[in-house]
Protein backbone atom coordinates (compact mmCIF):
# COMPACT_ATOMS: atom_id res chain seq x y z
CA UNK A 1 0.00 0.00 0.00
CA UNK A 2 1.54 3.25 -1.09
CA UNK A 3 0.93 6.29 1.08
CA UNK A 4 0.93 9.58 -0.76
CA UNK A 5 2.71 12.57 0.72
CA UNK A 6 0.12 15.03 -0.53
CA UNK A 7 -3.23 14.68 1.17
CA UNK A 8 -6.52 14.76 -0.65
CA UNK A 9 -7.41 17.80 1.41
CA UNK A 10 -5.07 19.87 -0.77
CA UNK A 11 -7.73 19.88 -3.48
CA UNK A 12 -10.34 21.12 -1.03
CA UNK A 13 -8.01 23.70 0.52
CA UNK A 14 -7.27 25.16 -2.91
CA UNK A 15 -10.95 25.96 -3.45
CA UNK A 16 -11.01 28.37 -0.52
CA UNK A 17 -9.38 31.80 -0.40
CA UNK A 18 -5.97 32.05 1.26
CA UNK A 19 -7.27 34.56 3.80
CA UNK A 20 -10.35 33.35 5.68
CA UNK A 21 -13.06 35.98 5.89
CA UNK A 22 -15.50 34.34 8.28
CA UNK A 23 -15.36 32.31 11.46
CA UNK A 24 -16.41 29.16 9.60
CA UNK A 25 -13.74 29.72 6.96
CA UNK A 26 -11.08 30.30 9.61
CA UNK A 27 -11.98 27.09 11.42
CA UNK A 28 -12.13 25.13 8.17
CA UNK A 29 -8.76 26.53 7.08
CA UNK A 30 -7.26 25.55 10.45
CA UNK A 31 -8.66 22.01 10.25
CA UNK A 32 -7.46 21.50 6.68
CA UNK A 33 -3.98 22.68 7.64
CA UNK A 34 -3.99 20.32 10.63
CA UNK A 35 -5.03 17.42 8.41
CA UNK A 36 -2.30 18.22 5.90
CA UNK A 37 0.32 18.36 8.66
CA UNK A 38 -0.88 15.02 10.04
CA UNK A 39 -0.70 13.46 6.57
CA UNK A 40 2.82 14.76 6.01
CA UNK A 41 3.96 13.53 9.42
CA UNK A 42 2.50 10.08 8.70
CA UNK A 43 4.17 9.99 5.28
CA UNK A 44 7.52 10.86 6.86
CA UNK A 45 7.11 8.09 9.44
CA UNK A 46 6.28 5.59 6.68
CA UNK A 47 9.24 6.70 4.56
CA UNK A 48 11.54 6.34 7.56
CA UNK A 49 10.14 2.87 8.20
CA UNK A 50 10.62 1.84 4.56
CA UNK A 51 14.25 2.94 4.73
CA UNK A 52 14.97 1.05 7.92
CA UNK A 53 16.78 -2.26 8.01
CA UNK A 54 14.03 -4.04 9.93
CA UNK A 55 12.56 -7.33 8.78
CA UNK A 56 9.59 -7.10 6.41
CA UNK A 57 7.19 -8.75 8.89
CA UNK A 58 8.09 -6.19 11.52
CA UNK A 59 7.81 -3.36 8.98
CA UNK A 60 4.33 -4.52 8.00
CA UNK A 61 3.24 -4.64 11.64
CA UNK A 62 4.64 -1.19 12.41
CA UNK A 63 3.19 0.22 9.18
CA UNK A 64 -0.30 -0.98 10.13
CA UNK A 65 0.17 0.54 13.59
CA UNK A 66 1.23 3.89 12.11
CA UNK A 67 -1.71 3.92 9.68
CA UNK A 68 -4.31 2.92 12.28
CA UNK A 69 -3.01 5.48 14.80
CA UNK A 70 -3.03 8.14 12.10
CA UNK A 71 -6.58 7.28 11.05
CA UNK A 72 -7.75 7.28 14.68
CA UNK A 73 -6.36 10.79 15.21
CA UNK A 74 -7.40 12.06 11.79
CA UNK A 75 -11.03 10.91 11.72
CA UNK A 76 -12.47 13.45 14.23
CA UNK A 77 -10.75 16.33 12.42
CA UNK A 78 -11.91 15.04 9.05
CA UNK A 79 -15.51 14.79 10.28
CA UNK A 80 -15.35 18.29 11.76
CA UNK A 81 -13.95 19.68 8.49
CA UNK A 82 -16.74 18.01 6.52
CA UNK A 83 -19.38 19.47 8.86
CA UNK A 84 -17.85 22.94 8.56
CA UNK A 85 -17.65 22.59 4.78
CA UNK A 86 -21.38 21.83 4.67
CA UNK A 87 -22.16 24.80 6.94
CA UNK A 88 -19.96 27.03 4.81
CA UNK A 89 -21.69 26.01 1.59
CA UNK A 90 -25.12 26.39 3.19
CA UNK A 91 -24.25 29.97 4.19
CA UNK A 92 -24.42 31.10 0.55
CA UNK A 93 -27.84 32.06 -0.85
CA UNK A 94 -29.12 29.49 -3.29
CA UNK A 95 -26.64 26.86 -2.11
CA UNK A 96 -27.88 23.79 -0.34
CA UNK A 97 -24.62 21.88 0.09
Amino acid sequence: MEYKLKSQTDLVADTFPAVPTSDIEAKLHYLLNALECMDKRTAIELERLDGSGAEEDLKDFVKQDILSRSQELRLPLQEAAEELRLRYRASFPGEGG
